[in-house]
């Protein structure tokens, strides 16, 4: 894939049901102007910052790539597009549509959410073949089981080249009561600062940008739980918590985490911590930048990593990803494309078969 000139991409059927189009085919300019969602923004961003240079022709969609199966409405659809050959088909989880007689490319966004992420494993048990057809995963290394077979298409990265610009971070000094998540949740919005803490201070920072699949993985939760515990009052170390599902409103964001700690932790102190903070989105680049010596990433598999560009990730002083509990070890293509992403070997925790237990390679 080199540009728009070789390139049409699909939408999911739920995103296309926001859109006006009077054409089987359309300029991608139609969708930048569509009410679309974040997570499917971020994507198009993504893959327009890689396709579309100066002065290029916008890169085009067809919309139900489902109805070009064959005969004259194929050929119709080749005649349309010309040189084209490549499909980028986005999906949500709920489906993987291809287009015959092209290369194509699938590319999974928004499976943070513990709904889609169930919907894209249910369609991969059902129709496994899907996967197997497409040339490549962008950002992703899904695998598949067809008739006792391991499938895994090549994953291939797109990142962006430099720092996207962030909302303005709020940051909420950790607590949680027990026994009252909305008491928990109304006291860190009273103390909710923009100024953050002082991260010179620190000698370890570690951040951790929930997804809402991480707060259901009982394995993760264990090891966030545990590290809260060990740090609550060392002030040698600061623990930076993005919270789930950016975009959704803040107080449910803050229960869902909070729900997810309280289910894995034995024992919290009752104190406003002024070390380990909830943050109301990512946290920007620059500020990642100027603590790399210092800081670790600590990611679950469905966290969209390449929402940041490599270098904040090469800069960092280690990357630690967290695998779905149905992987028992990174296969050798995921590890040579997350050593890619990331400037650096990951290290790879794996869930145990005992709950709760967690274990690193």
């Amino acid at each position: 894939m080199t540009g728009p000139n070789t390139v049409v991409i699909s939408l999911p059927a739920r995103e296309l049901a926001r859109l006006t189009v009077s054409a089987s085919v359309f300029d991608m300019t139609v969708v930048s102007r569509a009410p679309l969602s974040a997570d499917l923004r971020v994507a198009v961003e993504l893959i327009c910052s890689a396709y579309c240079g100066a002065g290029d022709a916008p890169i085009r969609c067809v919309a139900r790539p489902e109805m070009f199966t064959h005969g004259a409405s194929l050929a119709w659809l080749k005649q349309k597009l010309g040189p084209v050959n490549e499909h980028i088909a986005l999906s949500d989880g709920s489906a993987v549509k291809l287009l015959p007689e092209f290369r194509n490319h699938v590319f999974t966004y928004g499976l943070q959410s513990q709904r889609r992420n169930n919907e894209f494993k249910i369609l991969m048990r059902r129709a496994p073949e899907l996967l197997g057809q497409c040339t490549s995963q962008i950002n992703s290394f899904h695998r598949v089981a067809s008739h006792g077979l391991a499938s895994e298409p090549t994953p291939s990265l797109l990142m962006f080249p430099a720092p996207k610009p962030v909302d303005t971070v709020w940051f909420y000094g950790f607590y949680l009561n027990p026994h009252s998540l909305d008491d928990s949740a109304e006291r860190m919005l009273n103390w909710g600062d923009l100024e953050g803490p002082p991260l010179a201070d620190f000698k370890e920072i570690t951040y951790v940008p929930l997804t809402e699949c991480a707060v259901k993985d009982a394995s993760f939760q264990r090891m966030l739980a545990e590290m809260i515990v060990s740090i609550y009052f060392d002030r040698r170390k600061c623990l930076l918590i993005r919270l789930p599902l950016p975009g959704f409103e803040l107080t449910e964001r803050m229960r869902i985490a909070l729900e997810g700690i309280r289910g894995a932790a034995a024992h919290l102190p009752q104190a406003r911590s002024k070390n380990i903070f909830l943050l109301g989105d990512d946290i920007s680049e620059a500020s990642l930048q100027h603590i790399g010596p210092r800081l670790v990433f600590i990611l679950h598999q469905t966290f969209e990593f390449w929402r940041y560009s490599r270098a904040v990730y090469t800069n960092a002083e280690e990357v630690i990803v967290h695998l779905d509990a149905e992987w028992k070890r990174p296969s050798e293509s995921a590890r040579k494309f997350l050593n890619q992403a990331f400037g650096q070997p990951p290290r790879f925790v794996t869930a145990r078969v005992v709950e709760g237990e967690w274990g690193a390679e």
